[in-house]
């Protein structure tokens, strides 16, 4: 009899207790299956350690190295990465380095090596959704928990009834009582005007830092590179590479999307940012607006204001 191999595709904020009994379910129905997981903090390290707590045979593709992609977690998460690359019989790893796109090719090659996939999905957009949806054009078999949070599936329903705690604010965002909050840069080490400007203001060590992460050519076009300051983190967007040059849309996306995915490893509640490119960026407002909300609107496990352009920045 052939083994099912089943792959496993979930949130990132779930907690442990709830998601175990679905575990323990699935485990009794397919006591000989091999699991598949994709490293990353919540739905992924669960059922993996699930898996080694039972003997059970465990399959790992992580999206990049295990150093690249724990950049940021903690020491406890780290520990269970690598346990669980020790642990399991067989490991891949799709890129050597970062770019937000590898998530869902990594997604996709777990969904084709799987015979059938468990999905741990509250029916809102990103990482989770983007895999059911492939999951749905391959016509793999899966099977749907999302009653583990007490939310609903959701069913075709609108963006303007889909649950979000994504907002569009007036104000100045330097008021905002945001864990974090967005400066947009360039990789050459000049904050000499708008938003960037502002920041060097009032965070002279930040720019400090920026410059020498700079000249370390740590800092790239379409990534995010994080400061924290007293009581607060600054994600720095590379939204441009020099500052004579405009930005560029694909790095702005490439931004948000890394945006999110630092928000849920460090488990950030709230994010302020602007409409990052907009302005001395050169990229059209109403381009960046679309963009902007075609990648945050969903986001519902924690919250974002994004604020409006102010003229005198």
């Amino acid at each position: 009899m052939t083994t099912i191999k089943i792959a496993f595709t979930g949130h990132r904020h779930l907690s442990s207790a709830p998601v175990v009994s679905y575990l323990n379910k699935l485990h009794q129905d397919y006591p000989d299956a091999i699991w598949i997981t994709g490293g990353a903090v919540g739905l992924d390290s669960i059922a993996a350690s699930f898996a080694m707590a039972r003997g059970i045979r465990l399959w790992l593709i992580l999206p990049f190295p295990i150093h690249v992609m724990s950049k940021y977690w903690t020491p406890d998460q780290k520990r269970c990465i690598q346990d669980c690359w020790d642990y399991a019989e067989k490991t891949s790893v799709i890129a050597p380095v970062y770019d937000v796109s590898i998530y869902q090719r990594r997604n996709e090659r777990m969904v084709d090596l799987s015979d059938m996939v468990a999905a741990f999905w509250d029916g809102s957009s990103g990482g989770t959704g983007n895999c059911v949806r492939y999951v749905q054009k391959v016509g793999k078999k899966m099977v749907r928990f999302s009653d583990f949070s007490g939310v609903k599936p959701h069913e075709r329903v609108s963006s303007s009834s889909t649950p979000s705690s994504y907002r569009e604010v007036n104000g100045d965002i330097f008021t905002s009582d945001a864990e974090a909050i967005v400066n947009t840069v360039n990789c050459v080490g000049a904050m000499g005007k708008g938003i960037a400007l502002e920041f060097k203001k009032r965070y002279p060590d930040l720019y400090a830092a920026y410059r020498q992460a700079c000249a370390r050519k740590e800092i790239q076009p379409g990534h995010v590179w994080i400061y924290q300051a007293k009581g607060r983190i600054i994600f720095n967007a590379a939204v441009k590479d020099d500052w004579r040059d405009a930005s560029r849309i694909e790095w702005v996306e490439s931004c948000l999307h890394e945006l999110v995915e630092m928000c849920r490893t460090m488990k950030v509640k709230s994010l302020a940012l602007p409409w990052m490119g907009a302005m001395n960026g050169r990229i059209p407002v109403d381009e960046i607006k679309a963009s902007t909300r075609k990648i945050l609107s969903g986001i519902i496990d924690f919250e974002i204001s994004v604020y409006e352009i102010r003229k005198n920045i």
